[in-house]
């Protein structure tokens, strides 16, 4: 059992944290160097966090991407055993690796400010409600939100049918600040999801299926790492998540 991981839960005193952490702690069972907390408060911490790691980038598709060095030489490894089958593995977008502090605010206050509309008009939430939640910092919208989305089914996913987590991370608490995450385009193909788990890179984050995290470990540690599987069904084809395994490190 990874002894980091049940001490970084043992630790938290937040149900939100609790919470976010389940949702994107597998980071912390890293080879690379896995983040000083489960939420950052401030792009400062972002920041002197970043300028510690040693990183490299890279051409990956059509986009230059910065990740952890260690995670990078895996990937590009991934990438020229997949050519060597007739695939690809390519950056999906600009930010498909690392992300600042400003990247990831942005993200969440675009769902944010959607949902609040959404809410206001067709009445479950007032204006004035709404610009307090607005007015609020980022760290202290998260707890906010998710309460607003456990207790009163006002939800602020894309669709406003499901959690704002099955859309965006909550600032401070994406793994791409890690630069440990890419989001793959081709993450449809089966072929891609097996080579990237050869070279250490899996599905962490449920319901985010082009995103991928370097924690470098073969498939068949990450149980004793304090992770556990789980799979679910999108449309005709099965994914599978390696996510923090709560009881067990309780």
């Amino acid at each position: 059992m990874n002894a980091h991981l049940a001490q970084i839960l043992a630790s938290i005193s937040s149900s939100v944290e609790r919470r976010l952490f389940g949702e994107y702690g597998a980071i912390f069972t890293t080879t690379a160097t896995s983040p000083p907390y489960v939420i950052f408060a401030s792009a400062d911490e972002v920041e002197r966090y970043q300028a510690s790691l040693v990183v490299r980038r890279a051409q990956i598709g059509n986009y230059e991407i910065e990740l952890q060095s260690e995670a990078m030489e895996a990937m590009l490894s991934a990438a020229r055993d997949i050519e060597k089958k007739g695939g690809r593995i390519t950056a999906r977008a600009a930010d498909a690796g690392a992300r600042s502090y400003r990247d990831t605010v942005g993200l969440w206050l675009r769902n944010v400010t959607r949902g609040m509309e959404h809410w206001e008009s067709v009445g479950r939430i007032s204006a004035d409600r709404a610009q307090v939640v607005l007015g609020l910092t980022p760290v202290d919208q998260v707890g906010v939100i998710l309460d607003m989305e456990e207790s009163e089914q006002l939800y602020f996913g894309t669709r406003f049918d499901k959690s704002i987590l099955y859309s965006v991370a909550a600032p401070g608490a994406s793994q791409h600040l890690s630069l440990l995450a890419f989001d793959v385009a081709e993450y449809q193909h089966g072929e891609v999801e097996r080579v990237l788990g050869l070279h250490g890179w899996y599905r962490t984050v449920p319901n985010d299926l082009p995103h991928f995290t370097y924690l470098g470990h073969p498939r068949a540690a990450l149980a004793d790492q304090g992770l556990m599987l789980t799979a679910r069904q999108y449309g005709e084809s099965t994914y599978e998540f390696w996510v923090p395994n709560l009881n067990s490190l309780e």
